[in-house]
């Protein structure tokens, strides 16, 4: 089983020498990689709510866990439940967002000539996302987490993971960057009109 200790020693390995870790965590099992994702993402599905008890809560447009803390949200809000519900809902979703990414991202990496398996693909978004599963509940520094996670999963992660070039890997990184961006304007721009 993957133990607190563990998982908290590759996240901190995971900010220090991310190629080399990611390397390391090929062997994981994907079990592993999910309990990873719920232990170090408890920090910031635990810590969330003081963000938001301090009045934080929307000042992370592109945050760790930002999907799964933005539904976890309208989730409570729909259904009437209490701040206190907000990290469960958070890491449920954390599972299923990295189920759903999982999928999609894989599709793409072998479009454009991955190697890796889809287990890979999985462990690379998982253990990749360490720094903002980490850092994420700090505001304003959540972005730059998110960032940092982004690079890890969505740059670096094609690379070692599923061997393809850096150039390769670049412009993958940039196209799901764009994407993200014109995301988060199209998110802004129809809560300022809404």
């Amino acid at each position: 089983m993957m133990s607190v200790e563990r998982s908290f020693i590759i996240t901190f390995k995971m900010l220090k020498e991310p190629y080399k870790t990611l390397e390391e965590v090929k062997s994981e099992t994907t079990l592993r990689a999910v309990l990873f994702l719920l232990i170090i993402g408890s920090v910031t599905a635990l810590l969330t709510p003081a963000q938001i008890y301090m009045g934080f809560e929307d000042v992370n447009g592109l945050h760790a866990g930002g999907q799964a803390e933005y539904l976890a949200r309208d989730l409570s809000a729909l259904y009437g439940l209490g701040i206190e519900w907000r990290p469960l809902l958070v890491e449920l979703l954390y599972v299923c967002i990295l189920l759903l990414s999982t999928g999609y991202i894989h599709v793409i990496l072998k479009a454009i000539g991955g190697r890796g398996s889809a287990e890979d693909t999985l462990k690379m978004i998982a253990f990749g996302d360490a720094p903002a599963l980490l850092f994420g509940w700090i505001p304003y520094f959540a972005t730059i987490s998110a960032v940092w996670a982004g690079a890890i999963q969505l740059l670096l992660g094609p690379v070692v993971m599923h061997k393809l070039s850096w150039g390769k890997a670049a412009i993958f990184f940039g196209i799901l960057l764009g994407l993200g961006i014109i995301d988060i304007s199209l998110s802004l721009n129809s809560c300022l009109r809404g």
